[in-house]
């Protein structure tokens, strides 16, 4: 296939539009879209946010999954130079609080129910909790009490033309373009500030690495390929969406994740790669009627986010695709820093191997003293190069912690460099836990958890599992006052917290250990539990 290279995404929206309008660009519950509409399409939005007197640097939040809604905003605000930041339709008004009063929004998308949950009316409560100096635009997908509806937006502003075609010419590849909020290195969500060429960079490498693999396994041409991570994760957004694009991908759109779906489409449509995390696969992989699919289109599978057991390997190269590569990075240092190969083998995979350094990346081990550590000894990963962020958005103190003095990118991940460039990841340095895809930082948990009136002091730890890699157990000590309810607290917590946060179990202590300045020490409680459960095993 032939690359094609630009500074910023919207520009192979444009491209596409150009060469091949009635190509299919999107497929979405029935509806399909083509690359002349997308482009049409955007340009409506863009003028739309003009009007709203949305300008370069200006903040759009989105609340919407994986959808039409999603990608054509992004690529609106790419246009004329507005920011988005992508939030997940999994957030409570915890979340939601910290994240709006940190970003200020001009404009906010999203769905106005997500299953049995009201965004609206919890976006509504939010803002008038907040009292922002400047009120939030809202355009809700379905029914809402307040705002407007989302396909207002789709009509355009004709008037406001000559404005969008000055910002398109006055963009620089520097401008910010995605914030996404992620673990980063310490103890909070960090607003990581992605930029135009971050975005688009990686898309063209991830992309060139794509369609050679299936060349080389005979597919050649544009393809059909399936969008099914969150919009709020680097893989949603930059990896599936944006390599989509580029590509000039037919995007077969799921909203949710399910592995029926992803193997259904992957039948009916003859799809030629997926990508995902180990979880995923685990999941895919356990479903007694896998071998009811025909998989035989697919000539890859791309895994990231996560380390990968050998079991599972054998088991995705036996039911699901032969296939492999795996990649490293994350949100900030690149969604993808490196890749392995078609013939790298499992054991070494499972050794903790992720490929070689891709173009323009340089990857260095490091020391607790910031020395650059000769080929094989562990030290932290620091990573630089055009995939990497400059900064977080609007928080000075976090960019001092999270980047060394010569700009490269902590990685919080500990490693080492052999001397033909590869990589092998052994362990973090950062106390997060990652459940299936996400990253998930444990005072979210404690905050939420020390509001409620029997809990003294919390400390939230990653147990084991079979298939997240991780799950949310919650060390709890009571107060004087009053005795803690494992199912009261869990409550208490699921109305607060993301599904995915919510501890799976609480265990109730009569007092924490903590460090000689007051600090609960969660590693020490995390091998004390670990211990006890192989123990039981």
């Amino acid at each position: 296939m032939k690359n094609i290279k630009f500074d910023f995404l919207w520009q192979y929206v444009e491209y596409w539009a150009g060469s091949d309008p009635d190509y299919i660009a999107m497929q979405f519950e029935g509806k399909s879209y083509t690359y002349g509409q997308f482009e049409e399409l955007t340009d409506n939005i863009a003028t739309e946010f003009l009007n709203l007197g949305l300008r370069k640097g200006d903040m759009i939040a989105s609340m919407l999954p994986a959808s039409p809604e999603y990608i054509m905003t992004l690529i609106a605000a790419d246009k004329i130079g507005a920011i988005v930041t992508a939030l997940d339709v999994k957030y409570k008004s915890t979340d939601l609080k910290s994240f709006i009063s940190h970003i200020k929004p001009k404009v906010l998308l999203s769905l106005a129910k997500s299953d049995d949950f009201d965004v609206a009316n919890a976006l509504k409560l939010v803002e008038e909790g907040l009292e922002l100096k400047n009120t939030i635009n809202y355009f809700f997908v379905g029914d809402a009490e307040f705002g407007k509806p989302f396909e207002n937006i789709y009509k355009g502003k004709p008037q406001f033309k000559n404005e969008l075609i000055k910002h398109k010419n006055s963009q620089h590849i520097d401008d910010g373009m995605v914030v996404i909020f992620t673990g980063g290195t310490t103890g909070v969500p960090k607003a990581a500030l992605l930029s135009k060429q971050n975005v688009a960079a990686m898309a063209v490498v991830e992309s060139e690495i794509i369609n050679k693999a299936i060349e080389e396994k005979g597919v050649s041409g544009r393809i059909k390929t399936i969008v099914c991570l969150p919009p709020s994760h680097v893989g949603g957004t930059v990896e599936l969406i944006g390599s989509s694009i580029v590509s000039g991908s037919e995007m077969l759109i799921h909203d949710t994740w399910s592995p029926k779906r992803v193997l259904e489409t992957v039948q009916n449509e003859k799809i030629t790669w997926i990508g995902g995390v180990p979880t995923m696969y685990a999941i895919m992989a356990l479903r007694p009627d896998i071998d009811q699919y025909d998989l035989s289109s697919l000539k890859m599978v791309l895994l990231s986010g996560e380390k990968v057991e050998k079991k599972l390997l054998q088991q995705i190269r036996s039911k699901i695709c032969p296939n492999i590569l795996i990649g490293y990075g994350s949100t900030e240092a690149g969604s993808e820093v490196t890749f392995t190969e078609f013939s790298d083998f499992d054991e070494l995979l499972a050794d903790g191997y992720v490929g070689k350094a891709l173009k323009g990346v340089d990857i260095k081990i490091v020391d607790n003293k910031g020395n650059t550590l000769p080929h094989g000894e562990i030290g932290e990963i620091h990573i630089s190069g055009q995939f990497t962020i400059n900064n977080y958005y609007q928080m000075p103190e976090e960019d001092e912690a999270g980047f060394a003095e010569d700009g490269y990118c902590k990685s919080g991940d500990k490693g080492y460099l052999t001397k033909e460039g590869g990589l092998y990841i052994k362990g973090r340095i950062k106390h997060i836990i990652r459940v299936g895809s996400y990253t998930v930082m444990p005072s979210e948990v404690e905050d939420v958890a020390i509001k409620h009136p029997a809990v003294g002091m919390a400390a939230a730890i990653g147990v084991p599992d079979e298939v997240l890699g991780e799950v949310v157990w919650l060390v709890v000590s009571p107060t004087q006052e009053q005795a803690i309810k494992e199912e009261e607290l869990i409550e208490f917590c699921k109305n607060e917290l993301a599904k995915y946060k919510v501890p799976q179990k609480i265990i109730i202590e009569k007092e924490l250990p903590v460090s000689r300045i007051g600090k609960v020490l969660r590693v020490e409680i995390q091998n004390k539990i670990i211990k006890s459960l192989k123990e039981k095993a």
